[in-house]
């Protein structure tokens, strides 16, 4: 080891410049991984909508003056249900996507484990959104039809909760029949657990940690003096969704046209298409910091190749008086790929506290998530990776230098 060791500490400004640009470019993509992992997930992740392409959504509703009770918007969902094509329809609160209001609150079991989660109040959420029932029961028809004189969350009754959720709030153990309530003190609401879901995103993907992506709980009723109020319409097998939509819109202009707030026009658009639009933003984000990521790696690439392309021909002569004394091409490669192997180590080990500190300036900065430590392990490889992939045709060419060529090299 001294023999690889001495020559790089005696000529040391090509090595600090490959540790340098390794050390950058391992804080660099440490960073920038954590954050696709963070703008990915919303992207991929399911939002528990079956078949969004047969659903039709219509939000940026608002009321002038006082917002509309709940024997109007039932009004207004069946006018929707008499259109031809409708399968099912719902009135709620808000839905996955729709990112003009988000309701959410903490919920607390009765062992005191919580979780903040999204809310969603409809009357037929589960039919309309096509949501998966994986244990208990869908709500009876007497639960759906409940009318609220507020938005319903405060109030007790039952509740799904989806399987994230459940296993947060109650882990190893059967969540039906337990009771979940909304906040802490008196007077809060008490929902009983009657069944779980295997999906329901929350619409509120900006967040830092996406753990409580899937934290969602849905609460049957028609909400009461909320000023933007949603209708869903979900489209029979094989009916022309942009016809339903179109339809949809007729019957909102028509059943609330003079009663809609100036200024606002209603949105009607199908599920699938509100998805894109919301997660336009962060899918954007990925593909930049993906090229990001790929800029950097073919920068440390060229540029680990072009100064150890460079070491290696300023010690050609002594890769030949090696040669002379019997060292063999494979040693000869194995030499170089060692040396390289100790300089990104080198570069990886600094690199670990460049990412950390990089990482706390953007913590203060942006409000990103802490860099987690399961990161370097996989940067250390990428980097490792690049690293040797550089060195290797340089040290394949020197591996061929004759002993009588490198001899005369001066």
């Amino acid at each position: 080891m001294r023999h690889i060791i001495m020559p790089l500490l005696k000529h040391y400004l090509m090595p600090a410049l490959v540790v340098i640009q390794v050390a950058l470019a391992f804080a660099i993509i440490c960073n920038v991984t954590s954050l696709i992992k963070q703008r990915i997930e919303p992207v991929i992740a399911p939002d528990g909508v079956g078949e969004p392409a047969q659903l039709v959504v219509a939000w940026h509703i608002a009321a002038k003056g006082h917002p509309w009770p709940p024997s109007r918007l039932l009004d207004v969902e069946s006018a929707l249900a008499y259109i031809p094509g409708v399968a099912a329809t719902s009135i709620a609160g808000s839905v996955p996507m729709e990112t003009l209001v988000q309701m959410d609150s903490d919920f607390y079991a009765e062992d005191g484990a919580n979780a903040n989660a999204a809310i969603y109040v409809g009357d037929d959420l589960t039919t309309a959104l096509g949501l998966r029932l994986v244990a208990g029961r869908d709500f009876t028809g007497e639960e759906r039809g409940r009318q609220y004189s507020d938005v319903g969350i405060n109030t007790s009754g039952p509740a799904l909760i989806t399987r994230a959720l459940a296993i947060r709030l109650f882990p190893g153990k059967n969540p039906l029949g337990k009771v979940i309530t909304v906040g802490t003190g008196a007077g809060v609401g008490r929902r009983t657990v009657v069944g779980t879901v295997a999906h329901l995103m929350r619409n509120q993907t900006s967040g830092d940690s996406k753990s409580d992506l899937d934290y969602s709980v849905v609460i049957p009723g028609i909400p009461g003096a909320w000023a933007l109020p949603v209708f869903l319409v979900r489209a029979r097998p094989g009916f022309d969704v942009e016809r339903l939509a179109i339809s949809v819109r007729r019957v909102i202009t028509r059943e609330l046209g003079s009663e809609l707030a100036p200024g606002l026009v209603p949105e009607v658009q199908t599920y699938h298409e509100l998805r894109r639009q919301a997660l336009a933003r962060p899918r954007a984000s990925v593909w930049l910091l993906a090229s990001i990521s790929a800029v950097v790696m073919f920068v440390a690439l060229a540029g680990i190749f072009g100064l150890t392309t460079y070491w290696v021909q300023q010690r050609t002569r002594q890769i030949g008086v090696r040669r002379a004394l019997g060292a063999r091409r494979r040693d000869i490669f194995q030499w170089l790929q060692l040396e390289n192997g100790l300089l990104i180590g080198s570069g990886v080990l600094i690199g670990m506290m460049l990412a950390y500190i990089i990482n706390f300036w953007l913590m203060s900065r942006f409000e990103v998530p802490r860099l987690s430590p399961l990161y370097l392990p996989v940067g250390a490889a990428i980097m490792f990776a690049i690293g040797q992939m550089a060195v290797f045709p340089p040290a394949n060419r020197a591996s061929r230098i004759s002993p009588s060529l490198a001899t005369r090299a001066t």
